[in-house]
């Protein structure tokens, strides 16, 4: 279809979903209307993973060059015995993954990968961005979508041709679908940034590329590590078992609490723990089943549709390849037949992406003779056949796979 304008779309919530949808939709023709319930959108979240099938999106839309000064593109992925502090496997990235994936694996805070979404918003014209502003009912009139939406102290009228709901975890939109809550899967992750000059020397030392990824393995837990900020820092990710403690997004952690999980653990996560000026930790969520096309053209992306727990690091990758799958959808003459197309091989991808996330769980947590195999299994592995492994997560096209 031409790029004219397509019509209105409307979108509750400002996070990766929702400016990555607007960003998508604006580029082939809709007026959006974004609407966030914050006052102002902070640096909510520590670092996020961005893999080639995520970022061959970022880059068609311009969002990768604002990244620039940010995002680090790391040199290698290194899986590591935590207990002993050796290396497993390495995996080289850099120019090894551009070449194999044809788009940079970048890591990056997530305050900047939102801060690069809502620059090229912001000079979108066809993007209106609503902030403190809460839609609050909607009903569906002669295929149209009738809204009621507060804005600041007021409320007002607004209409669209699709309502797509991008509001998280929690998400509003998604039980008014007639969909069930996010359930707590078990798991709490703990975070925490440390400035690089400020590593200690045993984690530094541990690895012989320090501009890296590592995943760091161990009894039924793993920990996670990677430069942002353009590498004047450090984000970490301690994953473990826990109690939920509700609906929250941070809490500080007591860190005698992950000190003890992690007591037997190898000097250097020990070192990261104790050298943390601050620990928050996150209840990790799942979804029972993925929605995406619901009724009275309600959509849902992200999390709303589909939150996944990140033992595959594509939390913000599923969400960045939603929006480009659906603003193809969109661009179809037969639009009920595309949606429903979209639903269709949008839930197959999150189910394999899903089952990945299951197996790195078993294989980062495995104890005893499992671990023993897990290690033996990695030291002895050619590294081309990980990668080989590798292509049908990060070589995807949500675009292409749509009219495969």
């Amino acid at each position: 279809m031409s790029k004219g304008n397509k019509g209105r779309i409307l979108i509750a919530g400002a996070g990766v979903a929702g400016l990555s949808a607007a960003l998508e939709l604006a580029q082939r023709g809709w007026q959006v209307q974004l609407f966030e319930k914050a006052l102002t959108l902070s640096e909510v979240g520590a670092g996020l993973q961005l893999a080639p099938n995520a970022t061959r999106h970022l880059q068609r839309l311009g969002v990768i060059e604002k990244l620039d000064l940010s995002a680090v593109t790391p040199q290698a992925l290194f899986l590591v015995d935590g207990r002993t502090a050796r290396p497993l496997l390495p995996m080289a990235l850099g120019d090894k993954a551009l070449e194999r994936w044809a788009y940079p694996y970048l890591v990056c805070h997530r305050a900047d990968l939102q801060a690069a979404l809502l620059s090229a918003c912001a000079e979108n014209p066809a993007i209106q961005l609503n902030l403190d502003a809460e839609i609050l009912r909607h009903d569906l009139v002669d295929d149209q979508i009738e809204a009621e939406v507060r804005r600041g102290g007021r409320t007002e009228a607004v209409k669209g041709d699709y309502l797509l709901g991008c509001d998280g975890v929690w998400s509003v939109e998604r039980r008014r679908a007639g969909h069930g809550d996010a359930r707590f899967s078990g798991y709490i992750a703990w975070r925490t940034t440390i400035a690089a000059s400020a590593l200690p020397p045993s984690f530094t030392n541990a690895l012989p590329q320090k501009k890296a990824v590592s995943a760091w393995l161990g009894k039924q837990a793993h920990f996670i590590a990677y430069p942002v900020k353009g590498g004047d820092y450090f984000n970490f990710v301690a994953i473990t078992a826990g109690r939920n403690p509700g609906q929250v997004w941070s809490k500080t952690g007591q860190r005698e609490q992950l000190q003890a999980i992690y007591r037997d653990w190898g000097l250097p996560v020990r070192d990261v723990i104790l050298a943390a000026p601050e620990w928050t930790y996150w209840p990790l969520f799942e979804m029972a089943d993925t929605h995406f096309v619901c009724k009275d053209r309600t959509i849902l992306l992200g999390d709303a549709a589909h939150a996944v727990t990140p033992f595959a690091a594509q939390g913000a990758a599923m969400a960045i390849e939603d929006a480009a799958a659906l603003a193809h959808a969109l661009d179809a003459w037969d639009r009920e037949a595309a949606l429903a197309r979209f639903d269709a091989v949008r839930k197959a991808r999150l189910a394999a992406v899903a089952r990945r996330g299951q197996l790195n769980r078993f294989a980062y947590h495995a104890t005893g003779i499992f671990a023993l195999g897990r290690n033996m299994l990695f030291a002895t592995r050619n590294v081309d056949s990980f990668m080989k492994d590798l292509d049908w997560l990060y070589g995807y096209d949500a675009i292409a796979a749509l009219n495969g």
